[in-house]
Parts: structure tokens; C-alpha cells; sequence
């Protein structure tokens, strides 16, 4: 924990009321838990609170918690049981692994099965979770507490990943972004680039295949106009309120707001060994189970840490990262670690101050009590150190990606997700001059043939046509290169026997058509989706597992002697990862 948080927590035990002081009960237990499982105990009790579950709705939910916890209880048993069984061959293949040499047929088959069998019975475990969460929320909950909790949030489609704004904080807030960013353009340039961004964002308000969608079109065309064409003093004393402005005009939505509980705060309080005798003493009930003092969670299991070993040593060879690559990822690796030690045990070591304070709050929560605000900042506090920490890892991210050759980055979606593109002040402007780029390319194509004798026009469109297609890789060679060739020329055909007086406007309209068939532009998405094997977010998790570094350096080591290292990565510790807004 930072000394910032430190200061926080301790001005915040001294502003807690005096009638929040630690009993004897609390003083008791002070010397019985950790700070980590206080806080534990805390966000449980949060949850309930922040629920106002009725004594009535604990009874009820009691025996789902209980047969909750006897399948996770079992699953930590038969996980512990599958890799006492299968950890010498499971030891052997990472040893192997890391230094890029085969393993017998004999271990590879029971390093699988272990694997393979704790896996299963670990998605079992979290299939049956997620279907006790969903009956909490059908049948336990009323209408108004089942609004305080996020859906779960499934795969986005690209039409989906267009609705969530590119990481705006509303659709008003990205149209403003946008608009921001066509003030910076000539007129020359926004003419060519408004009607393809007035279709994009369009198709954020309608689906591009509604009825409605021209005329909102039309609509976004005309608000986009009169702002382009304000002076710059009108633009900026009416920015503070524009959003509220563009809301207003094209008749948006409102956004809203957050639900206060995550689907994933849902699924760590059904969880939680804590919950149980936390909500029997909330409840008052005559029989209290005690507090466990000896907690374990599932991915702290030694089984499912040498599976993320070895998905991380897979993913660096599927990449064939050369010694000389893992050898300069160490300083990236070494930088993300010194960014996430802060966050990693955001309340570990903290003394008997910081467990005063939690004991104070848990024994609050018990009493019926609220949340307190000071308790509230501290939490919205760390929230942002881990938002901030993904930004910086996300940095680091972008300095493996220049470390990469061509073809390796070929096989990586580099596109960041929403949170982190949020950040990125400048993405609007980058994507504007790409459109931009793009139009000119084609509408300099259109021009030059279209006034040329139709003798030259004859001659040379299909050599202008093929250099076009050739900048998006499609050369003569290509299986796609007839589809593309008869499509150009219809667009040139259209070209020609356009009228004078709608040249103007048709010459971006014939370009747009163009560059939509090649998929160059596109009104659905602003990042389309990529069929490369490997995302973002899956060079973020290789590169934050806590111990990545030691896995590359052992790496480094057995490649350049050619020897399996004798021993293998030392499991076992805390593996919990960074988390971003939507946890």
C-alpha cells in the first residue's frame, strides 16, 4: 500500500465516531485474523449491507451458501489430491518447457490428465456458482435489490463494442470527442470526412440497417455542420454544456448509472468462507458458525498456478520469442511488478492500526450500521490505483510490442481494451486522419480518371485500379482480387456517368462505398474484430502473473546452456490479478 493510502486510513480512524470504537469482541479477533481476511470480511459485509438483506432473506439463503461452500470445499480437496498425484510429471514438463525440449510421451499423457481434470472440475465449480448467483437474483431478491447489481456482462459482438462508446463515458461525451476533433480540419478535409463519421456515429444511436438510420444520419450531418462552422470564442463558451447540447438534439438516452455491486462482488460474497457466519450474526440467530481464521481461495491452488506457468511459457514460444526477446522483456516484466506491488496486497503489513480499522467497520456493518464515507473514499481510492496501474502496464504493453518482429506481431491483437482507450485523449484525431487519409487516397483516384479522354480512361483505370487495391494488400495474386476488380470498376463505371452538379458530394460517397466493401471503414465498429489467436488481454495477464519474470529468466537460462533447470518454479503465494472497472 502506498503512503498516500496509509495517510488516508489513518486520518480515517480518527474520524470514525466514538461509538465505532473496538469492543473487547474486536480486540479479540484482532489477534485472529489478518488485515487481508478483515478486509474480506468487509467487502462481504458490504455487500449485504448495500443490499439490506432482511433477516428473513438471510434464513432463506443460508442452506445456498452452505452448499456452496461444501463444492468449493470439495474442489480444494480434490485439487489438492489431483496434484499430489500428478505434480511430478506436471514439475517435469514445465522444467522441460523451459527450456524448449520435449518431454516423454509418459509425462506429457499425466501432466495432461492432471491438468486437464482439475480444470474441469474447477469450471464445474464456477458453472454451478454463476447458476446459484442466477437463482439468488430470480428468486431471493427483490425487484429493487436485484437493480444494485451489474449484469453479467457476455462476449461483445462488434455492433455491442460500438455501443460502449469506445470508452466514452456516454454516447453525447464520444460525439462531443469526435466533433472536437473535425474543428481541427480544413474545409477541404471535413468535407471529405463528415458523411463517413456522421454514418459512424449514426450507427451508435440505430443499427446502419434501421429505417432510421439515414435520417439520423441527416440529423448528426446538420449538428456536426453548425458546429464545424462556429467561431471559435461562440464553440468555446458554449463547450462546458455542449454535451448536454448534442444529448438534447438527437433526442439521446441519459446513461445509466452503475449498479453500486459488480456481478463479480456477487459471486466473491456467495463465495466467501466469511459469508455465512457473517450473515448469521447479522441476522441475530441463535447459532453462529465461528469465523474461519484459515481461508484459502481457488486459483491460489498449486494446480491452477503451474497451468498459468504453463500457458505463459506456451504463449511466449507460440510467439517464438528468441533469447534476445526474453532477455529484453525482463526490465518490461521488472517495471510491471514494481507498478502492481502496491495494489497486489493493498492491505497487507499494515499494523494494528489498519486492523483497528477494519474491525471498527466490520463491527459497524454488523450492528445494522451504514458504510461510512471516509471508508467509501478509501475504497474509491484504491479502485483508481488500479485503474491508473493497468494505464501504466498498458505503456509497458506498448514497449513489448516494439521489441516484436513484424511477423510476431502479426499474431496479437494490440487493440486495448475500452478502459485503457478511454484514456487516450488523442484516439478521435488518430482515427480522423486515418478516415482522412484514406477518403483522399480514393477521391484522388476518382478524380484523376474521371476527367481524362476516354481513350487514356481505357488505358489506365484498371492500372490505377490495381495500385488502389495493392495498398490493402489485394494484389493480382489474390483469391479475393476478381470480386475486388469487378467492384472497382463499377464504382469508376458510376464515376464516369455522374453529373457535373452532384459531383461534389457523389465523389465521397462513391469513395465511401469503396473503402466500406474493402472494410477499411467501418459505421458498425471502430475496432472490428480481429481473428488473430492472441489478444491484449492476453499478453496483460502473462505479463502481470506475479511470478513472469522468474518464469523468463529460467527460461533464458535452460535456452542459452541447453539444460533443463533441476528446480522448477516455486509455487504457492497470492496470484490475484489486477483488476480494471469492470471487475
Amino acid at each position: 500500500m502506498s503512503k498516500r493510502t496509509v495517510t488516508l486510513l489513518t486520518a480515517f480512524v480518527v474520524m470514525l465516531p466514538l461509538t465505532m470504537m473496538s469492543s473487547a469482541y474486536a480486540a479479540a479477533d484482532s489477534l485472529e485474523f489478518s488485515v487481508e481476511q478483515l478486509y474480506e470480511q468487509v467487502t462481504v459485509l458490504q455487500v449485504a449491507s448495500t443490499l439490506q438483506l432482511t433477516s428473513e432473506q438471510i434464513t432463506q439463503l443460508l442452506p445456498v451458501l452452505t452448499e456452496i461452500q461444501e463444492k468449493q470445499t470439495e474442489l480444494l480437496s480434490s485439487t489438492d489430491q489431483i496434484w499430489q498425484q500428478y505434480s511430478g510429471a506436471i514439475q517435469s514438463a514445465i522444467a522441460a518447457q523451459l527450456a524448449g525440449q520435449r518431454v516423454s510421451a509418459e509425462v506429457s499423457q499425466a501432466a495432461h490428465a492432471g491438468l486437464t481434470n482439475a480444470g474441469k472440475q474447477r469450471e464445474a465449480f464456477y458453472h454451478f456458482l454463476a447458476s446459484s448467483a442466477a437463482a439468488l437474483l430470480q428468486s431471493y431478491l427483490t425487484a429493487q435489490q436485484r437493480q444494485l447489481i451489474a449484469q453479467p456482462r457476455p462476449t461483445e459482438s462488434p455492433a455491442q463494442s460500438a455501443l460502449a462508446l469506445e470508452g466514452a463515458g456516454s454516447l453525447a461525451e464520444y460525439i462531443v470527442g469526435v466533433i472536437d476533433t473535425q474543428r481541427d480540419l480544413m474545409p477541404d478535409e471535413y468535407e471529405l470526412v463528415r458523411i463517413p463519421t456522421a454514418q459512424r456515429i449514426a450507427a451508435k444511436i440505430v443499427p446502419p440497417n434501421s429505417p432510421q438510420f439515414e435520417q439520423v444520419t441527416g440529423q448528426v450531418l446538420q449538428l456536426t455542420d453548425s458546429i464545424y462552422d462556429q467561431p471559435q470564442d461562440q464553440y468555446i463558451q458554449q463547450y462546458p454544456t455542449l454535451a448536454d447540447q448534442v444529448a438534447q438534439y438527437l433526442q439521446l438516452p441519459a446513461p445509466s448509472a452503475e449498479p453500486p455491486i459488480s456481478y463479480q462482488q456477487l459471486l466473491d460474497f456467495l463465495s466467501s468462507p466469511y459469508t455465512i457466519p457473517l450473515l448469521q450474526r447479522m441476522a441475530a440467530l441463535a447459532t453462529t458458525q465461528p469465523l474461519p481464521t484459515d481461508t484459502r481461495h481457488i486459483e491460489d491452488c498449486l494446480i491452477f498456478q503451474a497451468a498459468e506457468v504453463i500457458d505463459i511459457v506456451g504463449l511466449f514460444d507460440y510467439l517464438q520469442l528468441s533469447v534476445q526477446q526474453l532477455s529484453a522483456t525482463v526490465p518490461v516484466t521488472q517495471q510491471i511488478e514494481a507498478i502492481l506491488q502496491p495494489i497486489r496486497k493493498p492491505t497487507a503489513n499494515q499494523g494494528q492500526s489498519l486492523k483497528d480499522t477494519l474491525l471498527q467497520v466490520r463491527d459497524s456493518l454488523l450492528g445494522g450500521g451504514q458504510v461510512p464515507p471516509e471508508w467509501q473514499q478509501f475504497q474509491t481510492k484504491l479502485q483508481q490505483q488500479r485503474r491508473q496501474a493497468r494505464q501504466q502496464i498498458a505503456r509497458q504493453l506498448n514497449q513489448v510490442q516494439r521489441m516484436l518482429l513484424p511477423g510476431q506481431n502479426q499474431l496479437i491483437d494490440w487493440q486495448p481494451p475500452l478502459d485503457i482507450l478511454a484514456t487516450d485523449s488523442k484516439r478521435l484525431a488518430r482515427e480522423q486522419i486515418r478516415i482522412l487519409a484514406e477518403m483522399r487516397t480514393v477521391v484522388d483516384v476518382l478524380e484523376r480518371l474521371r476527367f481524362r479522354q476516354m481513350q487514356d480512361y481505357q488505358r489506365t483505370r484498371i492500372v490505377e485500379l490495381n495500385r488502389l487495391l495493392e495498398r490493402y494488400d489485394i494484389t493480382q495474386d489474390s483469391p479475393a482480387y476478381p470480386h475486388f476488380r469487378s467492384f472497382g470498376i463499377e464504382i469508376l463505371n458510376e464515376m464516369r456517368q455522374t453529373p457535373w452538379e452532384q459531383w461534389e458530394q457523389a465523389r465521397v460517397l462513391l469513395a465511401i462505398r469503396f473503402l466500406r466493401e474493402l472494410g477499411v471503414i467501418d459505421e458498425i465498429s471502430a475496432s472490428p474484430a480481429t481473428q488473430r489467436p492472441i489478444t491484449w488481454e492476453d499478453m496483460f495477464t502473462a505479463l502481470t502473473y506475479p511470478k513472469v519474470s522468474l518464469v523468463i529468466q529460467q527460461m533464458i537460462t535452460a535456452r542459452s546452456t541447453g539444460q533443463v533447470p533441476q528446480q522448477p518454479i516455486p509455487l504457492g503465494g497470492q496470484t490475484q490479478q489486477p483488476q480494471g472497472d469492470n471487475r
